[in-house]
């Protein structure tokens, strides 16, 4: 299906490689594809970049953790003999340690796993915040646009009420009007003025709204783009519903919840079992009195925690006498028989994936009331637009009318004036259906999972 933002995202983007970013703020007006591409320098855009970033970022450290560490160190030893025979002297070695996960159920790799769940999780945020993005920009813009064209009928209702005003003081001038009329019509000219400035105030509230979005001085450019009037999705809402639900990113993240738990509660219930193991072998040359006085080099496996780790040091201020080569193996095993915080761990695992699926079949739920509503709504939209271009027509059929009866002599300025100003009216309550149909449309493509993003920020 082809969308505005696909008609035209991919265009735009190209373009501003070359052209660089749209002044927002020329003369020449602000179009619908120029917001959209100035949309990923917004705070919003940005703020989803990084939520995103952070994610990946705690992604890397988990990574790291399960990978080889190396680190080296010294030591320095002094003996002083303080009775008795003995003897006294100072010892020095410089050592390396290295230590890797290698076993598949490590603490660590779990930790991975999550990080990778939860990475998902945030690609699929920054998409939602994207297309939420685009949502609100879009009826910022058309918001704007018809407050626009608002101020200007309420500008023409004003000057249509001075004018009647003009012509009422001088009816009551010449004794054709009474006083209660005159004072009508001042209040009408009051009330007139009262609701012009009104409009003049939410067309400024409604342009701080949408340069607020882009994050950019508000500008006094023309909107340009008109809502354009695109073909909705085909088929049925219910088969709509069954090929949409699964696409929505809000499902996908309840989805990724329940894969969390399920790994989580897997993890734990590994846990449970895995016994407490230890394995070290040491190789050192050491004197008569046990101080290291040749290489050394040992190596430990934790059965439990899935770590190898390993070390080597050598003495650069060796202890004197004869040196002798010795092998030292240690191994240790604890085997869990009752362990009730282990499985507290796996009851607790065990409620989360019930709720986390609970929770995707609820999200599921909404998600399919969702699009029946949008779609709904969107259906409304269309009526209520047909139906409002017909009195549109009529008030156009009675304009033209009331200036051929001014033509002949049959009906003054006034009364063109009146049925001008219907028809103005009834111009903006179009603009005002084609904005909601347009809006309506894009609510339920939304929810439908086909909003797109126009291309920029991080990939």
């Amino acid at each position: 299906m082809t969308s505005l933002r696909s008609r035209v995202g991919g265009a735009v983007f190209a373009l501003l490689l070359v052209l660089g970013p749209p002044a927002l703020a020329q003369s020449a007006g602000l179009s619908l594809a120029d917001a959209l591409a100035a949309l990923p320098a917004s705070p919003g855009w940005q703020k989803a970049d990084l939520d995103y970033k952070s994610a990946a970022d705690a992604l890397g450290a988990a990574r790291a953790a399960a990978g080889l560490e190396v680190s080296a160190g010294g030591s320095v030893n002094r003996t002083d003999t303080l009775s008795g025979t003995g003897r006294s002297g100072t010892s020095a070695k410089l050592s390396v340690t290295a230590s890797a996960t290698v076993l598949p159920w490590a603490p660590v790799d779990a930790g991975i796993a999550n990080a990778e769940l939860a990475l998902q999780q945030a690609a699929l945020a920054r998409a939602g915040a994207r297309d939420g993005l685009v949502l609100t920009l879009e009826q910022q813009y058309f918001a704007a646009r018809l407050a626009s064209t608002a101020a200007d009928v309420a500008r023409s209702a004003s000057d249509q009420a001075q004018a009647k005003l003009t012509a009422a003081r001088a009816q009551h001038a010449q004794g054709q009007l009474s006083d209660a009329g005159l004072a009508q019509s001042e209040a009408a000219a009051a009330s007139a003025t009262a609701a012009l400035a009104q409009a003049q105030a939410n067309l400024d509230l409604a342009r701080q709204a949408l340069f607020g979005t882009l994050g950019k001085p508000v500008s006094t450019a023309s909107l340009t783009t008109a809502p354009p009037q695109e073909a909705g999705p085909a088929g049925a809402v219910g088969q709509l519903v069954t090929s949409a639900v699964d696409q929505r990113d809000d499902v996908k993240v309840a989805q990724l919840k329940v894969t969390q738990a399920e790994r989580s509660l897997a993890a734990s219930k590994a846990q449970r079992w895995i016994p407490s193991a230890s394995l070290d072998v040491g190789v050192s040359g050491n004197d008569a009195t046990g101080a290291q006085a040749g290489l050394g080099v040992s190596a430990g496996l934790d059965f439990q925690k899935g770590v190898l780790s390993g070390s080597a040091s050598y003495p650069v201020a060796p202890a004197g006498g004869a040196v002798s080569t010795q092998l030292s193996i240690g191994a240790s095993l604890s085997i869990p028989l009752d362990a009730p915080s282990s499985s507290a761990a796996v009851t607790s695992g065990q409620t989360a994936v019930k709720s986390a699926q609970a929770a995707l079949a609820a999200t599921r739920r909404a998600a399919e009331l969702d699009i029946r509503q949008r779609y709904a709504g969107w259906q409304g939209a269309q009526a209520t637009l047909a139906a409002d271009e017909a009195f549109e027509a009529a008030a156009k059929q009675s304009l033209d009318t009331a200036q051929a009866r001014l033509a002949a002599g049959l009906a003054t300025t006034i009364d063109v004036g009146d049925a001008r100003l219907a028809y103005q009216q009834t111009q903006r309550t179009v603009a005002s259906d084609e904005n909601n149909l347009y809006l309506a449309l894009l609510q339920l493509r939304n929810a439908l999972g086909e909003l797109e993003a126009p291309p920029g920020g991080q990939p």
